[in-house]
């Protein structure tokens, strides 16, 4: 039921950890570091074209309001989803995303890359570049 923060959570090398500031490797305390680096500036690119400020504004706000507790009923990763771009902004990698066959870009002036991979059901992190 939370395949999508098992796959973030096994993208993250030590270095990630640190970087975000992770001592604690549960699920909840993954969600609340994201959620701790919530900002609206973010420089990430989504399928090579700039959020607008509209879509910024309504990516913050899911992740403020995203209850913690929440991930045990599982998570709905959209297709444009709030914590893959502020992961690809924190971080500063880019994350390819396939969906059924469908890649979706969000980058950032990076050289590393992370590929997760998801179905309807299912999200798994595949490998990084």
């Amino acid at each position: 039921m939370a395949c999508f923060w098992e796959g973030i959570r096994s993208s993250l090398s030590k270095d990630d950890k640190n970087k975000l500031g992770i001592t604690d490797n549960t699920i909840p305390n993954l969600i609340k570091t994201l959620k701790n680096n919530n900002t609206l500036d973010i420089k990430v690119l989504w399928q090579n074209k700039p959020l607008t400020k509209k879509a910024l504004d309504e990516n913050f706000t899911h992740i403020r309001d995203y209850p913690i507790d929440s991930y045990r009923n599982g998570y709905l990763c959209s297709t444009c989803d709030p914590f893959l771009i502020l992961l690809c902004n924190t971080l500063n990698v880019n994350i390819k995303h396939e969906y059924l066959g469908n890649i979706i870009l969000y980058s950032i002036d990076s050289v590393n890359t992370y590929i997760f991979k998801s179905n309807r059901g299912h999200f798994t992190y595949h490998t990084k570049m």
